[in-house]
């Protein structure tokens, strides 16, 4: 199982994340930012735009209303998102470093914000690696770090998703 612990008494949430967890989810997190503050995707992640920022309009004869929605909250969505992820980038590497990994401390509003930025990296991941909605969750995986997989690691923040769900829950 992966070196990663909650404690939660009234606050903070204390989370222990192993080092190639807390590289892997700053690696994905500064990927995710690059397409999220650029003003036209890269190539070859015109998909992952789209799936973070769905169209409002599906009817292909409403071009017109799409643009103007987009136009008009595009930007606010896509500043909310960064500054979200920035933060959780900046709460990783702030965190307290040891042999066992870094050590995050979140109060209730960052727990939430980590809830919704975990769930835009799933998506991102998800979307590269071809995740589709009918496939079975395996459950959490065994190992996350360099070498052992993309799909392992969508499982693993699957799962941190999940228990930070929880624990805000209890």
């Amino acid at each position: 199982m992966s070196d990663y612990r909650f404690e939660h008494g009234e606050e903070p949430l204390l989370l222990t994340l192993s080092t190639p967890e807390s590289e892997a989810l700053i690696a994905l997190a500064r990927s995710t930012l690059a397409v999220v503050d650029a003003p036209f995707p890269v190539a070859g992640d015109e998909a992952v735009r789209s799936r973070l920022f769905p169209r409002a309009y599906l009817d292909p004869t409403e071009d017109a209303a799409e643009f103007a929605f987009q136009a008009t909250v595009h930007t606010d969505m896509a500043q909310v998102r960064a500054i979200a992820i920035t933060n959780f980038i900046g709460e990783i590497e702030s965190g307290k470093h040891s042999r066992r990994g870094v050590e995050v401390s979140l109060d209730v509003d960052a727990a939430g914000r980590w809830i919704g930025v975990i769930n835009d990296l799933r998506l991102v991941l998800g979307t590269r690696i071809g995740v589709s909605d009918s496939e079975d969750d395996p459950g959490p995986s065994e190992i996350v770090g360099a070498g052992h997989g993309e799909r392992p690691f969508y499982t693993w923040m699957t799962y941190l998703q999940e228990e930070l769900i929880s624990r805000l829950m209890i």
